[in-house]
């Protein structure tokens, strides 16, 4: 077998825009800094046809909005799709369970940026238009740098790389820690 195949991918662009309230499910994990992803939580079922592809994660950022007081209001929250994430059973390694938990992380550290960029831009009630394109200019970058990721560490063969990438995205959460 080629080494490719045991490569991890992450097939993302799960962005869903959602307009009021959403219940809480067990399907979905919303992140939070006290827990880190298991294999656990990856229950879709493995696609074969995929077959340099060893896991998929699928994660996204949900914004709700509203208007109060003249402005618009707005919440964001990074989320990991357990039904839509699968794992094969050679990717089943701590190594690959980082390199799947650094991708959330890069979702997280989306949707920080995006809710500071928001509190500080101000957006009024009647800019609808004008906020959904700020949001969606940054799911572009946060689509980029997901797949800088890979890129640059091989889907998780380059193992130095995702390292780095590890210690960056940690230090960058930390930056904005309470965002």
């Amino acid at each position: 077998m080629k080494n490719n195949k045991f490569g991890i991918h992450l097939i993302f662009g799960f962005l869903i825009l959602l307009i009021g309230t959403s219940a809480d499910s067990n399907d979905v994990i919303y992140w939070t800094p006290n827990y880190k992803l298991d294999w656990s939580d990856f229950e879709g079922k493995p696609r074969f046809d995929y077959q340099s592809i060893s896991a998929l994660t699928s994660s996204g950022i949900i914004h709700y909005k509203g208007c109060k007081d003249g402005e618009i209001t707005f919440k964001i929250q990074a989320y990991f799709e357990k039904d839509n994430s699968w794992v094969k059973d050679e990717a089943r390694t701590k190594h690959h369970l980082i390199h799947e938990q650094i991708h959330f992380d890069i979702t997280e550290l989306a949707a920080r940026k995006l809710r500071k960029s928001l509190r500080e831009r101000k957006f009024k009630c009647g800019e609808e238009v004008e906020f959904e394109h700020f949001v969606s200019s940054f799911m572009d970058n946060w689509r980029t740098k997901q797949k800088a990721f890979d890129l640059m560490s091989r889907h998780s063969l380059d193992k130095e790389q995702q390292k780095e990438w590890f210690y960056k995205i940690e230090m960058e959460l930390s930056l904005l820690d309470g965002e």
